[in-house]
């Protein structure tokens, strides 16, 4: 059996790319560029080692389509961020990935003014990759070789020497025809320009890189990995200092024994008030009075420092002990007459010594009444509501939800008993929640409001009162209880 040899490969034969002018000066590039556009050629590209003004109108350089796709993707960015905001924002269906239309504080809400700084960042966004990726497709790039760089002539195109070049593609593009047109406008030196043949990559670079493409999987996997299970080793850190800084945390003990109780954190020293936290007037901190000296460092410690035993707060015992009085009580109800409820009602617990006028510190005008408005509807109205009737915002979301089995609505600040709270009761709700009764020790037993001191200043809570008073002032005034020019006010308006 006979085997017949390989034909040997045909030799590569280059194909011709162009044809490349060279020219003495700019002013002979223009011309030329000039006359070889007049000849009717129109793939032409000019090379010079600076810029020439004037060459682009003498090539007749069509204008670039880029900017109008950058244009375009702009637009496409505005229109994607409008419709995405629109979407998560304003848009609610029962369909998977709905957006969630949210009421927040009463604004609307769709409106254009508040998503334009997305929208700006889209619009950015999108026309700068656009720009950058769209210069590399136009501009036929990637190229890993370019034949004019072979050529020896054109290495002075960046120093002293300008070219024209008319490229293959040209639909009049013949070499001879070409050559006698660049030697009859004065070009100093004319010749074909040739391709060559790519020369496949070494094996060793593919070998490498696939090893490297293989390598680079191993921290993706081991992310993944990590993800799933459990270590009893510290994560790796690359930045240690993020983790592991030269200091002690506070409620630590320090191993050196630098100090002797152990301690990484200095208690404050016996009998010292730090700068500016003196506690000297209980009627302005706790808005009432308490029994002893004792009794009021112990209040103010659990109602400002945040203790584990909030203000007012029964015991167990003395939970249990209301909870088998309250028990008794209802027990009793059904075997004694009805006169046993006023008997009960004598002996509640007493209340506790309510501030009734406002502490000497906060001066009741107008600035403090309008302080007082301003965190009122920072942070009251959206329960209780602009005017203080409960319905605020918060309300009217779980009744449009339809949560009122397990939703209690706000208290009205106009019903009952509460337009005449003293102003004392009224800060120590804002400060530690509504009270839900009192004990038998003088505590307070909490409610389901839970109290804003962590976020409300002392002073604050006070101007909150002020402003709460005028409110219910607003349901109870008589002509009499204003002046002859209030009066008149209302009359005007």
């Amino acid at each position: 059996m006979s085997h017949e040899p390989k034909p040997e490969p045909k030799p590569y034969e280059p194909q011709v790319i162009g044809v490349l002018a060279e020219f003495d000066g700019p002013d002979e590039l223009i011309d030329g560029a000039r006359a070889i556009r007049e000849k009717g050629y129109r793939r032409v590209e000019a090379f010079s080692p600076f810029p020439i003004h004037g060459i682009d109108d003498a090539l007749a350089a069509p204008k670039p389509i880029l900017p109008w796709v950058v244009l375009g993707a702009g637009l496409t960015g505005c229109l994607v961020a409008v419709l995405m905001q629109w979407y998560m924002n304003a848009f609610e269906a029962p369909i998977p990935f709905s957006g969630y239309d949210y009421n927040i504080s009463g604004k609307p809400a769709w409106s254009l003014p508040a998503n334009i700084p997305v929208t700006f960042e889209l619009i950015i966004l999108f026309s700068a990759f656009t720009a950058f990726l769209g210069m590399i497709a136009f501009n036929k790039l990637p190229k890993f070789s370019n034949p004019l760089f072979r050529n020896e002539r054109f290495l002075k195109a960046t120093d002293n020497k300008f070219f024209l070049l008319v490229e293959a593609d040209d639909p009049q593009f013949a070499t001879e025809t070409i050559t006698g047109a660049f030697q009859s406008i004065g070009a100093q030196h004319v010749e074909p320009l040739y391709d060559q043949p790519n020369e496949p990559l070494p094996g060793v670079f593919l070998l490498v890189g696939g090893v490297l493409a293989v390598a680079a999987l191993v921290p993706l996997g081991l992310i993944a990995m990590s993800r799933d299970t459990t270590s009893q080793t510290p994560r790796l850190s690359i930045w240690w200092d993020m983790d592991y800084q030269p200091k002690y945390k506070a409620q630590t003990t320090i191993e050196t024994g630098i100090f002797a109780d152990g301690r990484s954190m200095r208690v404050p020293v016996e009998g010292t008030v730090a700068r500016g936290s003196l506690r000297d007037n209980p009627a302005l901190y706790l808005g009432y009075i308490p029994k002893g000296e004792e009794t009021f460092e112990t209040s103010f410690r659990l109602q400002e420092e945040g203790s584990e035993e909030e203000a007012g707060e029964a015991s167990p015992d003395d939970t249990d002990e209301a909870a088998s009085e309250d028990d008794a009580a209802a027990a009793g109800a059904e075997e004694t007459p009805s006169d046993a409820a006023p008997a009960a009602a004598a002996e509640a617990p007493p209340q506790p010594d309510w501030v009734t006028e406002f502490p000497k510190e906060i001066p009741v005008n107008m600035d403090t009444m309008k302080r007082g408005q301003e965190r009122y509807k920072i942070y009251c109205a959206v329960c209780h509501g602009m005017a203080g009737d409960g319905d605020g915002l918060v309300h009217e979301r779980a009744v449009e939800l339809d949560q009122l089995v397990t939703w209690s609505p706000p208290t009205s600040l106009h019903q009952g008993e509460l337009p005449n709270y003293p102003v004392g009761r009224l800060y120590d709700t804002i400060a530690n929640g509504n009270a839900a009764g009192f004990l038998e020790n003088g505590g307070i037993k909490r409610g389901r409001m839970a109290g804003y001191k962590a976020q409300i200043p002392v002073k604050d809570r006070w101007a909150i009162v002020l402003y709460v008073k005028a409110l219910q002032k607003t349901r109870t005034a008589s002509p009499g209880d204003l002046t002859e020019q209030e009066l008149e006010s209302l009359k005007n308006n």
